[in-house]
């Protein structure tokens, strides 16, 4: 079952690196207003085989090589270049932007790592910033209702919240998705179908959420089955929150006759779930001012 309640939330928006804080203490913000910004590692590294490519064995590339490990390299700088004594000029260039992260003599093999990632923390809720935290982001405070739901895809949203269906009881189907829902937070009742699911994303609203659904339904929309690492990054287009489970399951009165109440009104809602080892369930805040 669902967990309705009502207090005072605060969201600690961090960076995963240090980085530069945009707000102050005291400060209203947004669910769209920057907290902060700021880069992290790029996991991808590329390998180049420049023995290959420059015609010499691995043991003898290095005399070729211009850059050094740790330089920074941009798409088609030059990298390692061979002149023959017949005028012949054979020349290795960077496929990607980054640094160069090690050189390989055994096997003549050049890695780069992908320049490093931008990131940008969002307030994600409407509030006061009560604390700045130097170089990695701020705590945000805002009164509120919650719900807790069972399971989610998708990562944060926010919205307006619209109600698709009459009853709790009542699944969500294509025909009562319209494009008035764009950038909406659909809620539905007890399950929602595929079709449905399918339309809301081209429609463009930003989140369903609905009692159940089917876990077919949600393989199929996904395009492969989840496991049981942590959810919140498909690339869905939206978010998808089960306040009751999965397969149809009508919402909760409680619940539905809070999200009613709150049609036109503003949603923040975050799909991100973790079963095992640390507990996380997707949640729908719904801000009192």
């Amino acid at each position: 079952m669902s967990r309705v309640t009502q207090a005072v939330i605060r969201k600690k928006r961090m960076l995963p690196a240090a980085g530069e804080v945009f707000v102050k203490r005291g400060e209203r913000v947004s669910p769209t207003t920057t907290v902060a910004k700021g880069k992290v590692r790029n996991p991808y590294i590329q390998g180049i085989r420049l023995d290959l490519k420059l015609g010499v064995d691995a043991a003898n590339v290095k005399p070729y090589l211009l850059k050094r490990v740790g330089d920074e390299v941009k798409k088609d700088d030059v990298i390692a270049l061979r002149r023959s004594f017949l005028g012949r000029t054979k020349v290795c260039r960077a496929s990607i932007d980054g640094s160069i992260e090690a050189f390989l003599p055994s096997s003549g093999q050049l890695l780069i790592r992908g320049a490093p990632i931008a990131i940008e923390v969002k307030a994600h809720i409407p509030g006061e910033v009560v604390e700045v935290i130097p170089e990695e982001g701020a705590v945000v405070e805002t009164e509120a209702k919650s719900v807790e739901g069972v399971f989610g895809v998708g990562g944060e949203t926010h919205g307006e919240i619209i109600l698709a269906v009459e009853k709790p009881d009542e699944a969500l189907m294509e025909a009562a998705i319209e494009k008035e829902h764009r950038d909406k937070i659909v809620v539905g009742g007890s399950t929602v179908t595929l079709e449905a699911l399918r339309r809301a994303r081209e429609v463009g609203a930003r989140a369903v959420i609905v009692g159940g659904v089917d876990e077919k339904d949600l393989t199929s929309l996904l395009g492969y089955e989840l496991g049981f690492g942590i959810t919140g990054n498909e690339a869905l287009g939206m978010t998808l929150i089960l306040t009751e489970g999965f397969g149809p399951r009508p919402m909760d009165g409680e619940v539905f006759s809070l999200l009613r109440s709150f049609q036109g009104k503003l949603a923040c809602v975050d799909g991100t779930t973790q079963i095992r080892a640390r507990m996380l369930r997707p949640e729908v805040i719904l801000p009192l001012s």
